[in-house]
């Protein structure tokens, strides 16, 4: 259960920073003397989505604002909105579906946007404007080195798999997952402590807390993901990254390939030797769909319990569900 010492102090921070922070203070008072924009985008943060029209749509208000004389650089207006947001987030997160550590993960993550305690600048062009806009407004879930949304496979993603693989993804859409969806589809997180590295061990314990809270979710039918980071091809030339797909594969779930990646998706970024290889014509990035059915996720957890908060000290079973809604 969540203090409630800390849930006010959460509050009292978001609002402190909108109230007395010298770049938050003039959007503050333009939203109280009925901003058009501000309303505009405040409503419009509910919605925004990593490839939607949201953020610039909320780069013209950011221009209007500003060709008002309200102060809108330096990201002040990007943080506005997500410290806002938070601040009337704090009071619901207590009620939401979702493990204990996750509540509580949720009101550090306000108290770094209210305090700026952030890696990641404060963005519309960013990616991490957007997780940091889904989490303030709970439709992002923070489980540590990675986050969640509730969303599920695109059926596009069937002409994407190869002839030889789509009867097994089949086979697992209508026998393990029973449809595309809901699942929770996972993300890294952005603003982790660690930005340049991903450790095997804090990705488990994330996948440990997406399973305790999808326990609670019987709607849910399993964990989805795709990236590069868990293509094979990517291995091959990074081969310290093959652990990431080793959970999936030992506990019932499915690595699904998926076609070419995008290059501007990070798969060349900070890393020489795929840079070196894709020059050379030895590498061609590819992305894989992960699916980790519902049943296997829960059978998984319920084994590992060191990856609880308690630190291996034994929890009570959870409860074994099926794929199935």
């Amino acid at each position: 259960m969540l203090d409630p010492a800390v849930v006010a102090a959460t509050k009292a921070s978001c609002r402190a920073a909108l109230e007395e922070h010298p770049d938050l203070q003039p959007l503050s008072r333009a939203s109280r003397d009925g901003s058009a924009p501000i309303a505009e985008a405040r409503a419009l943060l509910q919605g925004v989505r990593q490839h939607g029209p949201v953020p610039q749509r909320l780069a013209a208000l950011k221009q209007a604002l500003g060709d008002q004389g309200v102060p809108v650089g330096g990201g002040a207006f990007e943080r506005f909105l997500i410290v806002d947001a938070a601040s009337n987030a704090v009071d619901r997160v207590a009620d939401l579906p979702v493990d204990e550590r996750v509540k509580q993960l949720f009101l550090h993550n306000f108290e770094l946007f209210a305090t700026a305690r952030v890696p990641e600048p404060f963005d519309l062009g960013r990616a991490s404007f957007v997780s940091m806009g889904q989490i303030a407004t709970l439709s992002r879930f923070p489980a540590g080195q990675l986050d969640w949304v509730v969303s599920g496979i695109p059926r596009s993603w069937l002409l994407r798999v190869p002839w030889g693989s789509l009867p097994r993804l089949v086979a697992s859409l209508a026998l393990e997952l029973g449809g595309f969806g809901p699942a929770f589809f996972s993300h890294i997180n952005p603003n982790r402590r660690n930005q340049h590295l991903l450790l095997e061990r804090e990705s488990l314990r994330s996948y440990h807390r997406m399973a305790r809270s999808m326990e609670q979710q019987p709607c849910i039918r399993g964990l989805v993901t795709a990236s590069w980071l868990h293509s094979p091809d990517t291995f091959v030339v990074s081969p310290h990254l093959a652990w990431m797909n080793q959970v999936f594969l030992e506990h019932g779930g499915h690595v699904v390939p998926l076609g070419p990646a995008q290059l501007d998706s990070g798969v060349l970024h900070r890393s020489p030797e795929r840079q070196q290889a894709y020059d050379a014509g030895t590498f061609t990035p590819t992305e894989a769909l992960i699916i980790w059915p519902r049943a296997a996720m829960l059978a998984w957890a319920r084994g590992h319990h060191e990856f609880s908060e308690d630190g291996g000290v034994r929890r009570p079973a959870m409860a074994a569900q099926g794929a199935r809604a």
